[in-house]
Parts: structure tokens; C-alpha cells; sequence
């Protein structure tokens, strides 16, 4: 027996240490039933999930405030979701508790609106769902009463769950294939390491205004030397510090619009929750990581969100919300030639069918029966309160029962969906944050204008609607549908058109938004309905403009297309300082098209027009030699003044080659393959300007849009501060009246006004002058200057006084 052998016995084990977790409640699978039964409950008239309703806190559904008087009357506000989480996180210790919150939720509701118009609705469901509960808590009691719940009640009070710590290779391995993700710009088609930027901490001596964004900086070198000396005490520690990286990265770079790095960071964190769910569910059902029962928070993981951690059951497919939006409507006169909403309190498409070549005039082959529509169900106390989006969203679907699933859809149906969803995340239009309100009936929201806009719109429409018709299989063709969607922006612009006559503000804004998303539309339509479009040289054509109605031909897309050209062509490029390596947007766009043409898998066929390496004879068949090189040169010196200059230059490049191997292809085999590789670079410079024309016209007229409703709003504050420096001066001066000159302001409707370039500047002074005083600043110096005077006057009175 060795010295060794015999300290065993006397030196103790070193252990992982171990974490101690909150005992969850003993009966805890069959209070999760009793939930479970409530979720399930449905309204006999209409099927829909009863417990809606009551799955969140009642400021959930009203824009997050509390209805008026309703703490006055509920002592302990309480929803299923807060019990859920009760649940979950060990908050109650019996069953008497979990029963008393269950039966909260109803009283609660009963407290507070029984006795009120909308009392007769939600008792119906509290009354159904009081039913339920009763069976189910029945239920319960007999197994806390009975001798397995007795055990189990025992066996909680003795046993704690513990969770040991992960082993360090686990956490390397995550982290060496994180490292190894890729990321592909799907405009530019440029594939990068995707954690490349989130290596090293942030230099704040670079990022200067980097702590004011972040508190918790973090980096994956931070990470690796934290799993180096065993600093994770669980897994979800390690997944926490990683995700916090992703989300530093958006708070800093979303202010500053760095969108690219904001893509990129949601791209990795959403590999990274891929990649750990995967590897963690394995892990834990072989006892590599950890043997738990059940994960609940621990004090130690404070906010950190745990894997094992288990949701509460969310509502089923057809009762799935959109996200919440809280519209509140200012008070509105019937004069008003408006459809909008000021302000907005801030909270996509499955796989379509293969494409119909029917041209849009088969009808699909899955075609729902027509179903008349049912009566919308919205009920308001108060006709001009706050309504949540989703409320009147919801409502307009369940006006059309029979809706397909959108995998369903086939044909021109298909297309149509693709279209929609692709307008909707307009971000004029977009659900999370829109900007104008085309979603609902206008009526819904503003109800005091529902007489006077019934009267001038004969055939209201809104995206939700449209969406609803062609689930359920309303239309027959494509037309008939893009006819409802421009019928959405026709309406805004016929109501508006009086408002914006007069300068009212927001029938100006609405006015000017419907007419660009009118337009806006038709170019999508013509571009992503390309299978429906025909071949009709008898219909109407569209040139150019916001046109209330269109038909899908060839003739329409190529005028659209032209018009497109023609808009973001002209444009002028605002330009930075040479050697500045921040674009603006207008050079960015530029540079995608540049960088489109750099894709590893073209570099074989790009090798011919990358430098200006030419033959001997080429200036004799080529008057403007060009190559990829130079647009990127004078692209950095910023001698574009357009996105057309620059566009005619990529063209260029290829044109000229297939004008100097077309002949010599025949017999030189190096002509030929560059002949072949500009035909096919050609091809895929077109493609990029494709994706580029809509994007980049699009924007173009929203800032234009956007300029002139803040040239709008700055002189109608103007305006009002005149109006009261006015009032105030009447008031100081009874019997006089005070004379104001309104300032004409000469605005430039371009969003990208430049002075024309001269052979000398002046050093001090712009063509615009910057330093005439305005009305207001004129009034106030005289004010002053008039006091000033008086107080002159009074001492030499005073003066002459004492003399004598």
C-alpha cells in the first residue's frame, strides 16, 4: 500500500459545484393541465380560443395603458401568462395558491365590466371559462387531497434540483462552429466570416460614444477566456454572454442606421440559437452537459434566459396575432379631408406555389366555396378610444370564415400573396412601425369621420380586406385583385384631395403618400406578377404617374420600367467628401452595383474586365476604353454626379467587349471566351440594375415626400410662433395691433439640390442667405430695442427733474 493509496481516505473529492434552484410546485404537471384545458375552450359561435383575452395583462390590449378606473376596481390585476410564469419560476408553494390566481382572472374581469356596454361580451366568457375551471380545479384538489399528491408533496419538500457545470469542450466546440459561420449579402453577393467584427472588444478610443449605447460590452475573445477559466455555471450563462454581443451590436448600430452591421449581427445570433438548441437537447438527454428535471431561473442567472425553461402554450394557427400596434386617433371634425393617423406607439410570406403560366386568367386549382361575409365584431365604449391594430385586424378577418392556409394558394393566387406581402413591408406600410394607415377601414379608427367619408368613398378597401378576399377565394383573376389594391390608394387620394387644395397638413401627407404608394404599386405589380402578365395591345396603357387602375400587359411593364429608369437615372448622386470611406446612400447603391459584378463565382469571367489591359488594336474598334477598375476609382473620387453616369459605364464595359470579339471570336478561342463572358456578365449586370430600379425609386420618392412635410410642418410652426409673439404683443400694448409679414420660403423640390459649379467660392456667403433675420427674430430686436428706449427716456425725465 503506497503513501498515495492511503491519502484517499483522508483528502475529499473535488466536486463541480453545483447550483441550487427555487422547488418547483409539487403538482406542477397538473396545474399545467388546468391551463391547458382553459386554452383549449372555444366559442361556440365562431371557434376561436375563449382565453384570448385573458392570456395577457389587460394594458396589453390597450396600448399599454390600463383602461380608465380599471386599478380602482381590481386590487391584483392577474392574466394566465403572469400565472404561467408564476408557475414556472416556483412562486407558489401549493395548490391553494395557483387555484386562488386561476379563479383571480375571471373575478377580475367580472369586477370590472360587468354592468358596462361591453359587459354581456365578456361575461359570456367568463362564465364559460368559470366552468371549465371548476371541473379542472376539482380535479386538482383531489390529487393534492389523495396519497400520490401526498407523496409528491414529500418527495419537492426533500430533493432539490441541482444542475451541474458544462463541460468546457461542449461550450469550445459551439463556439469554433460559430466562428466558422458565414454571411452572404444577398445584393451584393459578397460572402464574409460573419463573427469577423465580433472577435475583439470594441476600441472606445476609436467609438468614442460606444459606453453611452452599451453597458455590458462583450466579444467572443472575452468568451473563450471566460469558458477557458470554467466562469459558466450553466449553459444558458454561456448563451447569454454570446447573445449580449448581438445585441450591443444593435443598440449601437440601429441609431446610427449601420444597417449592414445590424444585419449581420441578427444573421449570427440567429445561427447561434440554431446551433445551441441542436447541440444542447442531445447533450442533456446523455448527461454530457447536465441531468435536470426541470430548469427554473436562478438568482444567480438574474435576467439570462434558460434553455430548459418551459413556454406557456401559445394560441393555435388561426388565432396567431400580428404584433401590436396601439393607433390613437386625435379628435377629428368632419372637415377634416383625412385618412391618417399622426402618431404611432411602436410595439412575412411562407413558401408560394410554383408559378402558373396561365397568364392570371385560370382560376386555381384549390378554390374555396364564397362564403357571404359575417358582421365584424368590434365593440368600443367610448367611439373615439385608443383601438390596438390587432384588434381591428382580427376583427376584419373573422368577417371572412374559410380562409385557406397560404401554402394552399396556387396560381396566380400565389403571386398575388408574394405581392402583397412584399407591399406590406413597405416602410411606409410596414405592421411594426407604419407610417400611414392602410391596414384597416378608415371608419374603425376615426368613427367621427365615418358619415363624411361614406359619402364621398363609394367603395372603401384596405389591404387587410384584400388579403382576407383572396384566402377565401374571392378573386378570379389577378386584375380583379391589383383593382382592389390600388382602389386601397385611390380612396386616400380621392378623400384627401380637398384637405391637400386647402394646405390642411395631414391631407397633405396622405394625399402625397397614397399617390407614391399608388405608384409604388403598380411597379411591383408589373414586376412580380410577370407570369400574369400578357400580351393585349388594346387595353389602356399607362406612362407614368399614379394611375387608379392598370392592366397586366407587356406593353404597361415596359412603360414602367422606363419610368423607373427615367427617375433613378436623373438622380443626382449626393456626394462625400473624396477619401472618405462612409458612402452616402446614393453612392452605396452604386457601389452594390460595382460589387454585384465581384461574386467568387464570376471572378473566371470578370478577369477580362477587371483592369485596362487592352490589345494593341483595341483603340481602333473601342472610342472609350473602360474597366471595372476605373468605375471604382472614380466612383472613390466621387466624379459620378448620377446613378445613370455610373450605370452607362458597367454597361459600357461589356458592350465594348462584345463590339471588339464579335468578329475575331471565330477564330480566336480567347475571343470567344470573353465574348461568352460579357454576355454573361451583361446578364447579371441586369439583373442587379432590376433589383436596383425598384428599391432605389422607391426611396428617391419617399425622400422627396418626406421634404416637403417637414418644409410643411417647420412653417406651420413658423406660423404659430408669429401667431403668439402677435397675442403677446397685443396684450403688452392694448389698442395697437401688431402687423405680420409672412416670410416666403423658396424650397427646392429635389431631394438633392447642388450648386452649379463655378470657377471661383466665396468664402463666407451661399447663394441662399443664411443670415437675413426672419420675421420673428426682426420683431423681437425691435421689442427690445423699444423697452430699451422707454428706459432711456424715464432717466433723462429724471435727470431734467433733479437740474431744475
Amino acid at each position: 500500500t503506497t503513501m498515495e493509496q492511503l491519502c484517499k481516505f483522508f483528502i475529499g473529492k473535488v466536486e463541480s459545484p453545483k447550483i441550487v434552484y427555487p422547488r418547483p410546485l409539487y403538482c406542477w404537471e397538473e396545474c399545467l393541465k388546468v391551463i391547458d384545458a382553459l386554452l383549449k375552450t372555444k366559442n361556440p359561435d365562431d371557434g376561436y380560443q375563449t382565453a384570448h383575452f385573458f392570456l395577457q395583462p389587460v394594458s396589453f390590449f390597450c396600448g399599454g395603458q390600463w383602461p380608465h378606473g380599471y386599478l380602482d376596481k381590481v386590487q391584483k390585476p392577474m392574466d394566465y401568462g403572469t400565472i404561467m410564469q408564476n408557475l414556472i419560476t416556483g412562486v407558489y408553494d401549493t395548490a391553494e395558491k395557483f387555484a386562488a390566481d386561476c379563479r383571480l382572472v375571471t373575478s377580475n374581469c367580472r369586477s370590472f365590466y360587468e354592468g358596462t356596454e361591453d359587459g354581456p361580451v365578456f361575461m359570456e366568457k367568463v362564465n364559460r371559462l368559470e366552468q371549465a375551471l371548476q371541473k379542472q380545479l376539482a380535479q386538482l384538489s383531489a390529487y393534492d387531497k389523495s396519497d400520490k399528491g401526498a407523496k409528491a408533496r414529500e418527495k419537492a419538500r426533500t430533493k432539490l434540483l441541482t444542475i451541474k457545470k458544462p463541460e468546457q469542450a461542449f461550450l469550445k466546440d459551439i463556439l469554433r462552429d460559430l466562428r466558422a459561420t458565414t454571411y452572404t449579402d444577398k445584393s451584393a453577393k459578397i460572402t464574409e466570416k460573419a463573427t469577423l467584427h465580433f472577435e475583439k472588444p470594441v476600441d472606445t478610443s476609436i467609438f468614442t460614444d460606444y459606453p453611452k449605447f452599451v453597458d455590458t460590452p462583450m466579444d467572443l475573445e472575452t468568451v473563450e477566456r471566460k469558458i477557458g477559466s470554467d466562469a459558466y455555471a450553466t449553459p444558458e450563462d454561456f448563451e447569454y454572454d454570446i447573445l449580449t454581443i448581438f445585441r450591443n451590436c444593435d443598440k449601437y448600430n440601429t441609431p446610427k442606421k449601420n444597417f449592414h452591421m445590424v444585419t449581420l449581427g441578427k444573421h449570427t445570433a440567429k445561427v447561434f440559437r440554431k446551433m445551441f438548441a441542436q447541440r444542447l437537447r442531445p447533450a442533456e438527454r446523455s448527461g454530457s452537459v447536465t441531468k435536470r428535471a426541470l430548469v427554473l431561473p436562478s438568482a444567480a442567472a438574474g435576467k439570462k434566459i434558460l434553455a430548459g425553461k418551459k413556454r406557456p402554450p401559445s394560441p393555435s394557427v388561426e388565432e396567431k396575432q400580428p404584433k401590436r400596434v396601439s393607433i390613437k386617433g386625435p379628435s377629428r371634425s368632419n372637415s377634416g379631408a383625412s385618412k391618417s393617423v399622426p402618431s404611432i406607439a411602436p410595439s412575412t410570406a411562407g413558401k408560394v406555389a410554383p408559378k402558373s403560366k396561365s397568364g392570371g386568367k385560370k382560376m386555381a386549382p384549390k378554390m374555396a366555396p364564397k362564403i357571404a361575409p359575417k358582421q365584424s365584431k368590434i365593440t368600443v365604449t367610448d367611439p373615439n378610444a385608443p383601438i390596438p391594430m390587432h384588434v381591428a385586424i382580427a376583427s376584419i378577418k373573422e368577417a371572412y370564415p374559410g380562409r385557406r392556409q397560404i401554402k394552399d394558394l396556387e396560381g396566380f393566387e400565389a403571386e398575388c400573396l408574394k405581392f402583397l406581402k412584399t407591399l406590406i413591408r413597405h416602410p411606409w406600410v410596414s405592421a411594426e412601425r407604419p407610417k400611414y394607415i392602410f391596414h384597416v377601414p378608415v371608419h374603425i379608427i376615426f368613427p367621427e369621420i365615418r358619415d363624411s367619408y361614406a359619402a364621398k368613398i363609394k367603395h372603401p378597401m384596405d389591404l387587410t380586406t384584400a388579403e382576407a378576399k383572396l384566402l377565401q377565394g374571392a378573386y378570379q383573376t389577378a386584375e380583379e385583385f391589383i383593382t382592389d389594391i390600388s382602389l386601397v390608394f385611390s380612396n386616400a387620394i380621392e378623400f384627401n384631395k380637398d384637405g391637400h387644395e386647402i394646405g390642411e397638413p395631414m391631407s397633405c401627407a396622405y394625399y402625397e403618400a397614397a399617390t407614391h404608394l399608388l405608384k409604388y404599386s403598380r411597379w411591383l405589380s408589373l414586376e412580380v406578377l410577370e407570369s400574369c402578365i400578357v400580351d393585349c395591345t388594346d387595353s389602356p396603357i399607362v406612362e407614368r404617374g399614379a394611375a387608379s387602375n392598370w392592366k397586366l400587359t407587356k406593353r404597361n411593364a415596359e412603360m414602367a420600367r422606363k419610368e423607373m429608369e427615367q427617375t433613378v437615372f436623373n438622380e443626382l448622386i449626393d456626394k462625400t467628401e473624396p477619401g472618405d470611406t462612409r458612402y452616402s446612400w446614393h453612392e452605396q447603391e452604386c457601389d452594390k452595383l460595382l460589387k454585384a459584378l465581384m461574386h467568387t463565382s464570376d471572378r473566371k469571367h470578370m478577369s477580362f474586365f477587371i483592369q485596362m489591359i487592352f490589345p494593341a488594336n483595341y483603340s481602333m474598334y473601342i472610342s472609350k476604353p473602360i474597366a471595372w477598375d476605373l468605375c471604382y476609382e472614380k466612383l472613390r473620387e466621387r466624379k459620378y454626379n448620377s446613378i445613370g453616369e455610373t450605370v452607362a459605364d458597367l454597361r459600357l464595359i461589356f458592350s465594348n467587349a462584345l463590339k471588339y470579339n464579335e468578329k475575331a471570336r471565330e477564330v480566336d478561342k480567347v475571343s470567344a471566351v470573353a465574348y461568352d463572358s460579357a454576355i454573361h456578365m451583361s446578364a447579371k449586370l441586369e439583373a442587379a440594375i432590376d433589383r436596383m430600379l425598384l428599391t432605389v425609386g422607391d426611396r428617391i420618392g419617399r425622400e422627396r415626400i418626406d421634404m416637403m412635410n417637414t418644409h410643411r410642418r417647420q412653417e406651420a410652426e413658423e406660423r404659430a410662433r408669429e401667431e403668439a409673439m402677435k397675442l403677446q404683443w397685443e396684450k403688452e400694448h392694448p389698442g395697437t395691433t401688431m402687423e405680420v409679414k409672412t416670410k416666403l420660403r423658396i424650397t427646392h423640390r429635389g431631394s438633392n439640390y447642388r450648386k452649379r459649379p463655378t470657377d471661383f467660392d466665396l468664402p463666407f456667403f451661399d447663394e441662399e442667405d443664411d443670415n437675413e433675420e426672419s420675421h420673428a427674430d426682426t420683431v423681437s430686436n425691435a421689442k427690445a430695442l423699444y423697452e430699451k428706449q422707454l428706459k432711456k427716456r424715464a432717466a433723462m425725465r429724471k435727470m431734467s427733474i433733479s437740474i431744475g
